[in-house]
């Protein structure tokens, strides 16, 4: 009997995967989370509704909010211009509106967990862009849910995305690294300043881990205001973390 050698082993191995991905697509094709039709592709996104969720245009270099048609005089908005301290980058994987918020709010709230791993893989698409020439940051933390929420909804959806990303990019998560101490009501509806006044107090630090890396990447679905982010970044620097670099990843800017 002829015992094959290892890289035969591993060829064979991968002509088997290769041809079983394609029986599996042949018989069971991918479903669009859009129009529920067969995607005719591995991914569960056709071509088609993929290019309805539309991508952030001209997004501040740091908060990732659409700047003004026809100003080409600076890379960021007005308000990270007047802030002393700012995110280092914020990517948003489209903008905050039809189907994109329709496929978050029914990831978030009815558990169609799919629609969240598609536009995470749209997310992790638009990162490979964004950072093909500037280092990764060190660790993923996600925006944590109260207990009762979390109770509530069985899931973390900043937590699942998290992991998504963090086992792509080869990436460690912290899921306890921040807790959310008290129970805000919904940010919806709420302008800017009481979105500020809502999240005041609302998370603390359970852990100095964070002390060991020199950047984070704090994952979120929806970024608004950037009253959460900035938030969470005033607890960090509060506890020690002054130096510490902050982006932020998000499904959809709005």
């Amino acid at each position: 009997m002829v015992v094959g050698t290892p890289d035969m082993s591993t060829a064979m191995s991968a002509k088997v995967s290769q041809w079983t991905k394609y029986v599996q697509f042949c018989v069971l094709p991918g479903l669009c989370i859009v129009c529920r039709r067969a995607s005719c592709r591995e991914f569960d996104l056709c071509s088609h509704c993929e290019g309805t969720l539309l991508p952030v245009e001209r997004p501040c270099a740091t908060c990732a909010l659409p700047l003004p048609p026809g100003d080409y005089a600076s890379a960021l908005c007005g308000r990270c211009l007047a802030r002393p301290w700012r995110m280092a980058r914020t990517v948003a994987a489209c903008s905050y509106v039809e189907p994109a918020s329709s496929l978050i709010s029914r990831f978030k709230y009815q558990a169609a967990l799919q629609h969240g791993a598609v536009l995470g893989a749209l997310l992790l698409e638009r990162l490979r862009h964004e950072y093909r020439d500037v280092v990764l940051p060190r660790l993923l933390v996600p925006v944590p849910l109260h207990a009762s929420r979390l109770r509530e909804r069985g899931f973390n959806q900043a937590l699942l995305l998290a992991q998504q990303l963090g086992a792509a990019l080869n990436i460690p998560v912290a899921p306890t690294l921040l807790e959310r101490v008290r129970q805000t009501p919904a940010q919806q509806g709420l302008s800017a300043r009481e979105r500020k006044q809502n999240l005041r107090g609302a998370f603390r630090m359970r852990a100095d881990a964070v002390h060991d890396y020199t950047s984070i990447a704090l994952i979120d679905d929806v970024v608004t205001t950037m009253s959460t982010v900035h938030e969470v970044a005033r607890v960090l620097r509060r506890a020690g973390c002054g130096e510490l670099e902050i982006h932020v990843w998000c499904l959809a800017r709005a």
